[in-house]
């Protein structure tokens, strides 16, 4: 579940630089996605905002800023623990993070290993954007999965699946590659509205005088009932 008295509200003007991991390319670049940066506290009341993390190199959507103070007490909702898109061959377990200290979203070195935005809504959540993130490639690991979602068509099935066995499944409703600078971070983090399930991994040309790719490759589907 996610933590209850985390700043459900810290979403703040966070990154510009998320996915700061995928930088060293694969032995090419791929046309391949970007990660979200968030912003996480340490664990203060309910009440407290969040502060703003420095920004760090240009990677991922600014998070807006909200007031978020928690319920007295927030229903229990399960929390990611794999991403699958099976028509792609996409398998990737799934950890639950906030942000490293450089402000942006922590993400696992892995490819194979993607993070939840925490203290954003969860996939299993009725309401908002769940933000799930994973480099795109790694010069240790290679191409990560998430390098697929950039082909993926309208109607692909994505399914996440929760610890404790519970699946949600979503159809692919629109796939976008966006210069980090022009990332929509009001409605990727957005905690209202209907529920929808956010992928983010780095994409497009890569820079090898800066180390990382220009754009991000966000990936928007939709529940199934």
């Amino acid at each position: 579940m996610a933590r209850a008295g985390a700043p459900l509200a810290l979403a703040a003007a966070l990154v510009a630089g998320v996915l700061t991991g995928c930088s060293a390319p694969a032995s090419t670049a791929v046309s391949a996605p970007a990660a979200p940066a968030a912003t996480a506290a340490p664990s203060p009341s309910p009440s407290a905002s969040a502060p703003v993390p420095a920004a760090a190199a240009p990677a991922l959507p600014a998070v807006p800023r909200v007031d978020a103070g928690l319920p007295a007490s927030a229903p229990a909702v399960p929390e990611p623990a794999r991403v699958e898109v099976p028509a792609l061959g996409v398998d990737v377990s799934v950890v639950p993070e906030g942000i490293d200290d450089a402000g942006a979203l922590a993400l696992p070195e892995d490819p194979g290993v993607a993070a939840w935005y925490e203290y954003g809504p969860s996939p299993f959540a009725d309401a908002g954007s769940s933000v799930i993130a994973a480099h795109v490639d790694s010069l240790q690991y290679g191409l990560g999965d998430f390098a697929a979602l950039a082909g993926a068509p309208a109607g692909t099935e994505v399914l996440v699946r929760s610890a404790d066995g519970t699946t949600a499944r979503f159809a692919v409703v629109s796939v976008e590659t966006t210069d980090k600078t022009g990332v929509p971070g009001a409605t990727v983090f957005d905690r209202t509205g209907a529920p929808r399930l956010t992928l983010i991994t780095c994409g497009g040309e890569f820079d090898y005088g800066a180390g990382h790719y220009l754009s991000n490759v966000i990936v928007t589907a939709a529940p199934v009932p």
